[in-house]
């Protein structure tokens, strides 16, 4: 069992619990939000460390809560939390030493382990002290992590919420920002380096000493197993001015900005010829393309980027180890599209909207489409997180839409829009905490296609486009609209007449889209 704790770095010395994200006694998922904290400066969401089941809630909404206190406890399926809270009661008023890094935590003998809240940094930064700031582990499959770029230098003071670094992932690029406040004392991994997850690539101290004396001591062993992986601009980088560096990372990935991209999309130009670019650490501007010049024909080949590599292991793995079947449905799409027409004049809103807010809807009535086959058990969620697919230069990438079923159709619209623009910079929300996802091609005219599910989820819906069409009614041929729709399920969870009921479901609620609309 691991009790859940109020983080004890807050801005206020109180705060309250806002609102419960999780039910008591059902399966929670790791990242996925447990509760929110409100103080008078900030809200702060608290999270999930693992897989587990919310065994107890010990504050209810509303409550007044400190650092340190316990929150919840979670743990395995039937576990008896019930003398867990006098238990951590005894420990917060044992312990007064600032909470350890995730790397540091140990294990009480007969006591249940504290969750640290704060999970990359000790909460202050007091003379003598040395804490690491580590590279994040940003999703479940993610193992190691690219240094893409310092906001930050050596000897700067940095605050909590301060983006201090960008990364890549395997999937996408992303900002991180500072989770404590101090003075960034020493960097330790340079841009473009690769690192594992949860190394450390700087250190936070007062006194530059303190941190050559804390590298001193440590072992030389974990020091060389954490050893970063450089590539050859790396080794050429330096603090003291910009410099040109290749533009391929040793990652794969080729660093160029959006306009690039889509100038050299434009001009039939592979980036990977661009050696050079004259952008911040030999990124690719639009004004390298226009200088340089298309191939000559012939074979060209180039090295898969890391992003790519991870979306062909992804899918290859499902298609061969995710028995898939597949259901097909063709819906009268008239009164959807007219409702549409009709809600866009009033808020900016798509057709693919309407079909996440019915597929949640639908998804909510049949918990089997937001299960997993975990270790022989069928794990079921209780929030429905639609993953949302958004094609990118770089490929296809999923940002996920937390609790969907919950979204008037207005706020689920512009919280749509906004991650697949995110997605499109490379940075992607709810990563990890999908249960379900919609591909939809609709926009380039494809009138239906399958598609291949989204391990570890259960099931994926890809959506064709709203058409002119016939409709029979009555033995009488009508002109009218159609939309089809083909659901890829895992059969190992899902059976052919649970899928059919599902699209019974979605095709009931897209015709009576009044109703979508409305809420």
């Amino acid at each position: 069992m691991l009790l859940i704790k109020i983080p004890l770095k807050l801005r206020s010395s109180e705060a309250v619990i806002d609102r419960w994200a999780a039910e008591e006694k059902k399966p929670v998922r790791k990242g996925q939000p447990l509760f929110f904290l409100k103080s008078a400066d900030e809200i702060v969401e608290i999270q999930c460390p693992q897989d587990a089941f919310l065994l107890k809630i010990l504050e209810p909404e509303g409550a007044w809560v400190a650092g340190g206190q316990a929150a919840a406890v979670i743990g395995e399926q039937g576990e008896d939390a019930s003398s867990l809270k006098l238990l951590c009661d005894k420990e917060i008023e044992k312990k007064s030493e600032p909470v350890e890094t995730v790397s540091e935590q140990k294990e009480i003998p007969s006591q249940p382990k504290e969750v640290k809240m704060a999970p990359q940094t000790a909460p202050s930064n007091p003379a003598g002290k040395v804490v690491p700031v580590l590279m994040p582990q940003a999703g479940q499959t993610m193992e190691e992590g690219t240094l893409l770029a310092w906001k930050v230098k050596e000897g700067d003071r940095i605050s909590v919420g301060q983006v201090i670094f960008e990364i890549e992932t395997d999937k996408a690029t992303m900002e991180v920002e500072a989770v404590e406040a101090g003075r960034l004392a020493k960097i330790v991994v340079r841009e473009g380096q690769t690192v594992p997850v949860k190394t450390p690539v700087a250190y936070l101290a007062e006194n530059d000493a303190d941190v050559e004396a804390y590298l001193a001591g440590q072992s030389g062993g974990q020091l060389a197993a954490a050893e970063p992986k450089e590539s050859p601009a790396a080794k050429t980088s330096t603090y003291e001015g910009v410099q040109t560096a290749p533009a391929q990372a040793e990652s794969g990935r080729i660093k160029a900005s959006p306009a690039a991209r889509k100038a050299a999309a434009q001009r039939g130009i592979d980036l990977s010829a661009v050696s050079v670019g004259s952008g911040p650490g030999g990124r690719i501007l639009s004004t390298d393309v226009a200088k340089a010049q298309p191939a000559a024909g012939g074979v060209q080949r180039k090295s898969m980027s890391k992003m790519r590599r991870a979306i062909a292991n992804n899918l290859l793995y499902s298609k061969q180890n995710i028995p898939h079947f597949y259901t097909k449905l063709t819906i009268h799409a008239q009164p959807l599209f007219e409702t549409y027409k009709q809600t866009k004049e009033k808020y900016p809103c798509s057709i693919n909207d309407f079909v996440v807010l019915a597929a949640a809807k639908a998804i909510r009535q049949y918990p089997a489409f937001r299960s997993q086959l975990k270790d022989n058990e069928i794990v079921e969620f209780p929030d429905v997180n639609i993953g949302i697919a958004v094609g990118t230069d770089e490929g296809l990438t999923v940002p996920v839409l937390l609790k969907a079923d919950q979204l008037p159709l207005r706020e689920l619209a512009v919280r749509t829009r906004r991650l697949a623009e995110n997605a499109r910079q490379g940075k992607l929300e709810g990563v990890g905490q999908g249960i379900f996802t919609i591909t939809n091609l609709g926009m380039f005219g494809v009138e239906e296609f399958s598609a291949i599910i989204n391990p570890p989820e259960s099931a994926i819906l890809a959506v064709g486009a709203v058409r002119e069409g016939v409709w029979v009614e009555n033995g009488l041929l009508k002109p009218s609209r159609l939309m089809t729709m083909i659901l890829s399920s895992d059969h190992r969870i899902i059976d052919g007449v649970l899928a059919a009921q599902f699209m019974q479901t979605l095709k009931n609620l897209l015709e009576n889209p009044q109703t979508l609309a409305q809420v």
